[in-house]
């Protein structure tokens, strides 16, 4: 019988080509890591690896166990996790991948009333461009995903769930020209620099006339592209940048008037986001117990953010 422990130290051999140095990273003795591999090739009756003097390569049968090898562990892996989460409901890892704009608004909250009330659970979060957000899911390096849900809708192998749906607002310093205009246009925009994260295919047509066409491209891209949203702001305070955000996102800077709302407000000018998970894998209790804090938390800033739209938003 095959041992998991023999897949591994022939990936390591195949990852090194060297005994020594193989043995080294699986931390054991070159004696041991030998006889797991000559055990792994007796019970297989055939050699998986041509040794010479200072090398190791694989033969034509270590070709064929290197082609299937991350197919073995990723179903091991995935075996192991499913049993670890029937085993212990609450006491376990979470892989998030989250896009700027939910992860700032209620992405990180979320999480914090999650360990909170959990603390032995253990996460790992990944910040990307919300296209990035639906590969991870795929390829199951994140449970579940958090963002821009247009282009997941089309993807049969992924199942969504909408959470919000919030309108947003461009935003500049204080004292920005633009806010002496009596009525601000389109093409007001173009007399400015945009920084922002990478824009979902479905607002392309809306923002003809505010951002500049990318060269080569049909996409329209923010002339400063961030991915970090606090590195946003952090530019449009020093310059005469423009940005986009929900009202939530930059309460404090409008109360303390670092910030001003440009009056400028479109129907289109929506977030549209939620949860991504993959169709045929199983949703941990953990990640249940999260997009439930999730909801939690949009509930109140869906008041927060028309609130302070309303209040904020020149007439």
């Amino acid at each position: 019988m095959i041992k998991y422990q023999q897949i591994l130290h022939a990936q390591a051999l195949l990852i090194h080509q060297s005994f020594r140095q193989a043995a080294k990273a699986e931390h054991i003795t070159q004696p041991a890591f030998s006889r797991s591999i000559a055990n792994l090739e007796t019970t297989l009756e055939v050699e998986l690896f041509d040794r010479h003097r200072g090398r190791v390569t694989p033969t034509i049968y270590g070709e064929i166990l290197k082609k299937n090898i991350a197919l073995i562990l990723k179903a091991t892996s995935e075996l192991e996790r499913e049993i670890a989460i029937h085993r212990d409901l609450l006491v376990g890892e979470l892989n998030i991948a989250m896009a700027p704009f939910p992860a700032e608004i209620s992405g990180y909250k979320a999480l914090g009333s999650l360990i909170s009330e959990h603390p032995k659970i253990r996460c790992k979060v990944t910040s990307s461009n919300w296209d990035d957000v639906e590969r991870q899911v795929m390829e199951r390096q994140a449970d579940i995903g958090f963002a821009e849900l247009s282009k997941a809708l089309k993807n049969k192998m992924i199942l969504t769930e909408p959470i919000a749906q919030h309108q947003v607002v461009f935003f500049c310093r204080h004292g920005h020209p633009m806010l002496k205009k009596k009525q601000i246009v389109r093409s007001d925009f173009h007399e400015y620099p945009s920084v922002g994260v990478k824009l979902p295919e479905r607002v392309m047509p809306f923002f003809h006339g505010i951002l500049s066409p990318e060269k080569h491209s049909t996409q329209l891209l923010p002339s400063v592209m961030v991915q970090d949203l606090a590195f946003a702001r952090q530019i449009v305070l020093r310059s005469d940048a423009f940005c986009m955000a929900a009202p939530v996102q930059i309460e404090r800077e409008l109360k303390e008037k670092i910030f001003c709302i440009i009056p400028f407000h479109k129907p289109w000018m929506t977030l549209n986001y939620g949860f991504m998970y993959e169709k045929d894998r199983l949703i941990s209790p953990v990640a249940k117990k999260y997009m439930d804090f999730i909801k939690i938390t949009e509930e109140q800033i869906k008041k927060d953010n028309l609130a302070l739209l309303k209040q904020y938003l020149p007439s």
